[in-house]
């Protein structure tokens, strides 16, 4: 675990990569009953790809897009701020060496 944890806090360093902790008590469940990712490219029109238990979509109707978004903001803006993550993240890892 202790070589995870520090993966992502080397990971999050990085100028171009963002993490972010949703608290465990945060009553936000959206993103959380599964999982999705946001395509974006420049010469394509932004698709999403959801999966959950029992189906995946790959899709770029306008619809789902925007649900997604929303479900995206909505998880970024209860969640804690990059910086605060990634000092969550070292301690963790500060930790669970600490019992290892």
């Amino acid at each position: 675990m202790d070589s995870v944890l520090r993966y992502l806090a080397t990971a999050a360093d990085r100028h171009n990569v963002t993490v972010q902790i949703v608290p465990a008590d945060n009553p936000c469940t959206d993103g959380l009953m599964s999982s999705f990712v946001i395509g974006e490219l420049l010469d394509a029109p932004t698709t999403v790809s959801v999966e959950s238990a029992g189906k995946g979509e790959v899709s770029a109707e306008h619809e789902l897009v925007s649900l997604i978004w929303g479900r995206y903001d909505r998880l970024r803006a209860d969640a804690y701020r990059p910086g605060e993550s990634l000092d969550m993240i070292k301690e963790a890892a500060e930790q669970w060496t600490a019992k290892t």
